[in-house]
């Protein structure tokens, strides 16, 4: 794991001088300290269901472990420090305590801490209380790449490491979100270089690479010798990624152009006694689509006549020619008759006239 400080143990050095009494003579007291054996089980095997107590940095202990440490002049919030004699190598970490509702003789761990002490179910622990300093820095990292999955890190991190109340260089803990298991390792603490207290303070995360996690090599564009490359309208990155977006900007760009209501691009005839004409003359315009689907006026022919515009004079109205029909119509018939007969009829009264 790593050397151990004395600056944890307190009552005995370090801190323990500053937080106990003091007597009349300027003596300094040496607070007593709680140290216990007990045996250590893992929270899958309390009889309650605190399964959510695996992702977190506290403990179950005894009620006598509570009994004990109030009369004991402790430092809050309660700090322990847990140790493995046993183990090939001395294993340690710190924790909190979450509920003092164990069997007597018992404590109940989270599965990673028994992993980092190397405990089996029953092995003994020891477990004494310490007074940390408030942490300033941790720097984390990740053991594996699905990390970078999470999209808000930092709201993640708030909201597991309330369930801490310590960090300590070495640890591997586990955390749960979305239904997932993380397993972040514990690289730096600051101020102290072994452990930290985290309750109510203002802590810097800092994250180093997960394990597991290359830097994607951006490779320079093909027969260039330099890093310039040139910048116009249909110039694109050559990379897969860019060509993706490039084909769906085209995609959605055909699809807006054929969905776009175009004006005046129907068909027209011509109002001309020549047939032959009607016939040639299907179109009064021809549109061409350009790349940029703008319209426009392909050449007419030179024989069609233009419209001539009016030039009236202020305060004049137009409301349109008179219908001239073609010569030899029979809208031209029936006109010369009514101009015929028009005034030519015989007048009737409803009264007689009198002869005088």
């Amino acid at each position: 794991m790593y050397a151990d400080d004395d600056g944890d143990n307190f009552g005995f050095g370090g801190f323990g001088g500053t937080f106990g009494h003091q007597r009349p003579g300027g003596l300094r007291m040496r607070q007593r300290q709680f140290s216990r054996y007990y045996s250590a089980y893992p929270v899958a095997a309390y009889p309650g269901n605190k399964a959510d107590a695996n992702y977190g940095g506290k403990i179950f202990m005894p009620a006598s472990a509570l009994e004990e440490l109030s009369r004991l002049e402790i430092v809050y919030p309660m700090l322990f420090k847990l140790e493995n004699d046993e183990a090939a190598t001395s294993r340690r970490t710190h924790c909190g305590v979450l509920e003092f509702t164990a069997e007597e003789g018992r404590v109940y761990l989270p599965q990673w801490m028994m992993e980092t002490l190397d405990l089996s179910p029953g092995s003994p622990v020891k477990v004494l209380n310490v007074a940390l300093l408030h942490g300033s820095l941790v720097k984390l990292q990740p053991q594996s790449t699905d990390f970078l999955d999470i999209s808000d890190h930092r709201a993640v991190l708030e909201n597991a490491l309330r369930k801490f109340s310590a960090m300590t260089v070495g640890d591997i803990v586990t955390i749960e979100y979305n239904n997932r298991e993380y397993r972040i390792a514990v690289l730096e603490t600051k101020p102290s270089p072994s452990a930290i207290n985290i309750v109510e303070t203002d802590l810097s995360v800092d994250f180093a690479a997960p394990v597991g996690y290359v830097e994607p090599n951006v490779r320079a564009p093909s027969g260039s010798s330099n890093h310039s490359m040139a910048v116009d309208g249909n110039s694109r990155p050559s990379s897969s990624i860019a060509k993706d977006i490039r084909q769906k900007e085209e995609a959605a760009k055909s699809e807006l152009s054929s969905s776009r209501f175009a004006a005046f691009r129907g068909s027209g005839f011509r109002l001309s006694k020549d047939s032959k004409a009607n016939a040639s003359a299907t179109s009064l315009r021809s549109y061409a689509s350009t790349p940029d689907d703008n319209p426009q006026v392909a050449a007419t022919d030179s024989s069609q006549e233009q419209p001539v515009a009016l030039d009236l004079p202020i305060g004049t109205l137009f409301f349109g020619y008179d219908l001239v029909p073609p010569p030899g119509s029979e809208l031209d018939d029936s006109t010369d008759k009514s101009e015929a007969d028009k005034f030519q009829g015989k007048g009737q009264v409803l009264r007689q006239r009198r002869k005088r």
